[in-house]
């Protein structure tokens, strides 16, 4: 069971509906259509089911229409009655499969931000995974218990946890409302901060397996401040 200091570390998906006024659990289209999906094989993967998916149900609609158009043919055979019907399904399938896509692009694009921002939230938690595995070895005898500090890593992820709630935050404001408002520069400050601490904890120790872990929590600070920048300079 993982222990509790690392348990209250992880962002549940109620808590990231609830700051990105997204509802996760339905499926989120901003993951089909961010670049990233190109890289990562899994998420590729489920991108080409859906398309598979989406094109096998407009198939199903494109048939009668296909059948309809050409159920008063005469003087053709029922081989070239076939191929029409063919051509005609499957172009209107197409079609009907581009503009579908086009559509949820359009409307997925605002959302670029926020899926990068749960692209770093995925991350986060993997590395509290790791550090949950570490744990397990250590009690288990497998790992020297002091061989490392485990509290420089719990710090370094309840601040980058804490990064990662103001970025959510500021990406629906800015989201929501296409004027800034004043509390947007309360949000980039404690990012500011929460970056500056990162920076200031010690990471000498960085072949160590919890160093690791440290500096994989400073380096998703980082990818989080240049998307907050990258907000606050419109962009």
């Amino acid at each position: 069971m993982i222990q509790a200091d690392l348990d209250e570390l992880i962002i549940p998906e109620k808590e990231l509906e609830d700051l990105s006024g997204i509802a996760l659990s339905d499926g989120f289209s901003g993951n089909f259509y961010h670049p990233d999906t190109l890289r990562d094989g899994k998420k590729l993967f489920a991108f080409l089911l859906h398309e598979l998916l989406i094109f096998c149900v407009t198939l199903v609609v494109s048939l009668p229409i296909a059948l309809l158009a050409n159920r008063n043919q005469v003087g053709f055979s029922d081989a070239e009655i076939f191929v029409r019907v063919l051509q005609i399904t499957l172009g209107l399938s197409l079609a009907i499969t581009v503009v579908w896509n086009v559509y949820k692009w359009v409307k997925a694009k605002p959302l670029a931000t926020l899926a990068g921002l749960l692209d770093e939230v995925e991350k986060y938690h993997e590395v509290i995974k790791a550090l949950d595995i570490i744990d397990r070895l250590t009690a288990a005898g497998n790992l020297q218990a002091n061989l490392i500090n485990r509290q420089d890593a719990i710090e370094a992820l309840k601040i980058t946890r804490e990064s990662l709630v103001c970025a959510l935050k500021t990406e629906r404001i800015l989201r929501e409302n296409q004027k800034f408002i004043g509390r947007r520069y309360e949000l980039f400050a404690n990012i500011e901060s929460n970056l500056a601490a990162l920076m200031a904890l010690d990471v000498s120790d960085r072949a160590s397996e919890y160093g690791r872990l440290l500096n994989e929590a400073l380096e998703i600070g980082m990818s989080v401040h240049k998307e907050v920048r990258k907000l606050q300079n419109g962009k």
